[in-house]
């Protein structure tokens, strides 16, 4: 999702990367362009927040093992989004799917 040489640019408010912080203190890099897939993140980073000017967001009821999967679906979905082909099924354990069905309506996405 992330190089590693990337991270240190989200303290900039044009950073590429947006920092995303789990209830559990984990941290996820994500490109700006995929996490504004999310409208909850986009309006958070919309410029009348906090985070738009530090480019960090954090979660304070997403544990980082929903925050992970949250993250690889924006990605999925980035990649997706624009391509003439259907989009395939993005896999989920049954055991998440309550739990991953709140934060996809936490993060409209």
């Amino acid at each position: 999702m992330v190089a590693e040489k990337k991270c240190g640019e989200c303290g900039r408010p044009d950073a590429e990367y947006v920092k995303l912080v789990s209830s559990d203190e984990q941290e996820f890099y994500i490109k700006r362009e995929l996490a504004v897939l999310s409208g909850t993140i986009k309006s958070m980073l919309s410029g009348r927040y906090e985070e738009d000017e530090s480019n960090v967001v954090y979660f304070q009821y997403i544990p980082s093992h929903v925050l992970h999967i949250v993250c690889q679906y924006l990605s999925y979905k980035h990649d997706f989004i624009t391509g003439s082909t259907q989009m395939p099924e993005f896999n989920i354990h049954p055991k998440m799917a309550l739990e991953l069905f709140m934060a996809a309506n936490f993060f409209d996405c």
